[in-house]
């Protein structure tokens, strides 16, 4: 299912992408850096909208989160792509993933919802890709696990514009934030892209909203 994507602007006859920092200009039939954003038509279409690669119940822990809903199940899902390149990637079979239809079942956001609350799980975790890539799809389906009393939690690496940050940020209850290192160079050679931008998100975060985040590192040498 196709979905209209939001964040870009016209720039002639491409698109100028303003979802991440990659700030992809797409020709049309041209995708993103994360593959799931597309110029079709004149218009940025979201080809990952309702595609999910697979669900898992977990505890809370192994998101990993320590303080929030502790001792908890979350049901885990995401879908394909993603908008850093890291050379250790854990999950590169479904982040670097591009046979889309084909890995990828159909779930509504109410389909998610009620496969949770089913499992008898206390939140939604948002994750194995990066949901920043596919909030059109996160927003709707957070909103909708609100609304049936569902928290929700995002497993990103903060890799966000700030026009973005807010609207996605805020139907998170939750997030853990994969800060991958702590140099530019690092980011710049390992992950093609930039360390300032996740830092921002992690300022963002704890300044600016209530989102109960905590931070990942991964011990990776250079």
């Amino acid at each position: 299912m196709e979905q209209l994507g939001r964040w870009w602007s016209k720039e002639g006859e491409r698109l100028r992408c303003k979802l991440c920092p990659r700030d992809c200009l797409l020709s049309e039939g041209q995708r993103g850096f994360c593959f799931v954003r597309q110029n079709l038509g004149g218009e940025m279409i979201l080809t990952t909208y309702g595609k999910s690669t697979g669900f898992c119940i977990d505890p809370i822990e192994k998101k990993p989160l320590n303080h929030f809903l502790p001792g908890t199940p979350v049901l885990s899902f995401g879908t394909a792509g993603c908008n850093l390149g890291c050379k250790f990637c854990q999950n590169w079979d479904i982040s670097k993933a591009r046979e889309i239809e084909v890995l990828s079942d159909y779930a509504s956001p109410e389909a998610i919802v009620k496969t949770a609350k089913l499992a008898d799980c206390r939140s939604i975790a948002f994750t194995y890709n990066d949901p920043v890539i596919w909030a059109e799809y996160a927003i709707d389906t957070a909103n909708e696990a609100h609304e049936q009393g569902l928290k929700t939690v995002a497993v990103t690496a903060g890799y966000i514009t700030k026009a973005a940050r807010p609207e996605f940020f805020r139907v998170f209850d939750a997030a853990n934030v994969d800060l991958k290192a702590f140099t530019e160079r690092f980011y710049r050679k390992l992950t093609f892209s930039h360390l300032e931008p996740v830092l921002e998100t992690l300022r963002f975060l704890k300044h600016e909203t209530d989102v109960w985040f905590e931070i990942t590192n991964l011990m990776i040498s250079e």
